[in-house]
């Protein structure tokens, strides 16, 4: 059989957040990719702020996390007020405490985001093509032949094995592959702007505000600035309002207390919530807005696309290595679909109920909601084991995918196939270690705990797939008992977790020939 020719592995559609993720993972991995975006450069304004704890987590394994978190803001606490009247605040700065490395809220502008790969790629001798623009494609169950326009205007065609398309919420790749983008548009518009501002909070503090005339988000930036998100009636009515109407707005609203000046962007939009019915056709795959798109509410849109490509980009370059079979691409749709029309479900309710000027939502905005934040102010205060639950839903540690293999008896309490690996310190030969820390994003990891001499069998399963599994031995002593109760191993077990840290299967029993079909679920 000949083999069939073609000049990149993968073709990337797309150079946002989602885009540039996948480029810097393959690059990890070893993979040919082409990186395409028609923009020039990246917008420089505020645009998906927030990075959650498992994002960071992902960050850090590339040698991004310190850099990120230098150049953004850490959430504190979050203040709300209603109808002007006395703020509440929420003390949000231990809700991750012991859960990760990361236990907060980071605030980072979307083109320093996507800065730290392009920067990450530079130093790697990779570039993004910039004003060169996907046109059409043809695919088969081979290859991907796309049509590409480049920046002199000439049309070059590229021969790829995948083409991804993140290229946004009007994703030509979607479009031309013929997927359903099912789901709704809200009517309401709301105005966003990067600015200087005077509010009633102090700084580096986020705020929101409800009031009968007006619903308003307000997020510090660097540089004494602030991103505000906002809906006022003004906006409904003016098609062509500008930042001097919003601005005029609030001195004529003098209660408010807030003061905005020196727009660096201003811009109004309508919030939506759409799911694609696939996120895989034959060679294309989909990620972030092309696959799925949300309100604001939890910030989840740009942490979901950074960690579809991180999910993607592994089972990619394993089959494109020759070392998984094509049920393991399938895996990408299985795993992340599912966990975007929750996170959708969810965040769309929530964004209803804050933006929308029904009668029923107003009360609930304005009478029930203060009632319920006050109980729930109390209840934190009174039961803090609630905060690490909110904080797992929110931050995406807490994500959990389907996992249909059997599992030995373990207790409750310790993270089960489909999780992902439980975030326990530890200290080594006087310093200090997690597990987490540990495992790169390029191998299966075999994490052995107690045993220091394998049986030759299970020896033997792992030699066989060397090149795809790293083995972790961790000995039982005085330092490490915590862990081993931590993850439910009285003397000696293992668990088997996947590139991206989730967990495949763990047991307390060395059995070859268990392990060995447990391999075959994701790998040749």
């Amino acid at each position: 059989m000949t083999k069939t020719e073609y000049d990149v592995d993968v073709l990337i559609a797309g150079a946002g957040p989602s885009g540039l993720m996948l480029a810097c993972q393959l690059l990890l991995h070893n993979i040919s990719f082409r990186i395409i975006d028609k923009k020039s450069s990246p917008a420089l304004h505020s645009g998906a702020l927030i990075i959650h704890a498992r994002t960071l987590e992902i960050l850090e394994q590339m040698g991004l996390a310190e850099k990120a978190i230098g150049a953004g803001i850490i959430a504190r606490s979050i203040n709300i007020r209603f109808n002007s009247q006395k703020t509440k605040t929420i003390d949000i700065s231990r809700f991750g405490i012991g859960l990760t490395r990361f236990p907060f809220f980071l605030m980072l502008e979307q083109w320093q985001t996507e800065n730290l790969f392009i920067e990450f790629l530079k130093a790697k001798n990779f570039s993004i093509e910039n004003d060169t623009e996907l046109v059409g494609f043809t695919s088969n169950d081979e290859l991907v032949t796309s049509e590409i326009r480049t920046a002199n205007g000439k049309i070059q065609v590229i021969e790829s094995r995948f083409l991804i398309g993140a290229d946004g919420t009007n994703s030509l790749v979607r479009k031309q592959l013929g997927i359903p983008f099912p789901g709704k548009t809200h009517q309401q518009r709301l105005f966003i702007t990067d600015c200087k501002a005077q509010l009633p909070v102090p700084g580096r503090e986020i705020l929101f505000s409800f009031t009968n005339g007006y619903t308003l988000g307000c997020f510090p930036l660097a540089g004494n600035r602030w991103r505000i998100d906002g809906l006022i009636p003004l906006i409904q009515q003016k098609e062509d309002a500008g930042f001097g109407d919003v601005k005029d707005f609030f001195v004529a609203n003098i209660d408010s207390g807030i003061e905005l000046h020196n727009p660096q962007w201003f811009s109004v939009f309508r919030s939506h919530s759409r799911c694609s019915d696939s996120f895989r056709q034959k060679r294309c795959f989909l990620v972030g807005d092309a696959a799925h798109v949300h309100s604001p509410v939890g910030a989840q849109g740009m942490n979901m696309g950074l960690q579809d490509s991180y999910n993607l980009a592994w089972k990619l370059a394993f089959y494109i290595r020759g070392k998984a079979s094509e049920k393991l691409l399938d895996t990408y749709e299985a795993d992340r679909r599912p966990l975007a029309l929750n996170i959708i479900r969810y965040t769309d309710y929530a964004y209803s109920m804050l933006t929308s000027g029904s009668f029923m939502a107003k009360l609930f905005r304005l009478h029930l909601f203060p009632l319920v934040l006050q109980l729930v102010i109390a209840r934190f205060k009174k039961k803090p084991s609630m905060q690490p639950h909110i904080f797992k839903t929110i931050s995406g540690i807490g994500i959990r995918y389907k996992n249909n293999l059997p599992d030995g008896r373990f207790p409750d309490h310790t993270p089960k196939p489909g999780e992902r690996l439980q975030y326990v310190p530890y200290e080594i030969e006087n310093e200090p270690e997690n597990v987490l820390d540990t495992l790169n994003s390029k191998s299966f990891h075999l994490i052995v705990f107690g045993k220091a001499v394998l049986p030759e069998s299970f020896r033997s399963v792992i030699d066989e797939n060397s090149e795809i599994i790293s083995v972790k031995h961790i000995r039982k002593e005085a330092i490490t008992v915590q862990l081993f109760n931590s993850f439910g191993i009285k003397d000696s077990g293992w668990y088997l977790v996947r590139p991206d840290l989730y967990i495949v299967w763990r047991s307390l029993e060395f059995n070859a020939i268990d392990f060995g079909k447990t391999l075959q679920t994701y790998l040749k």
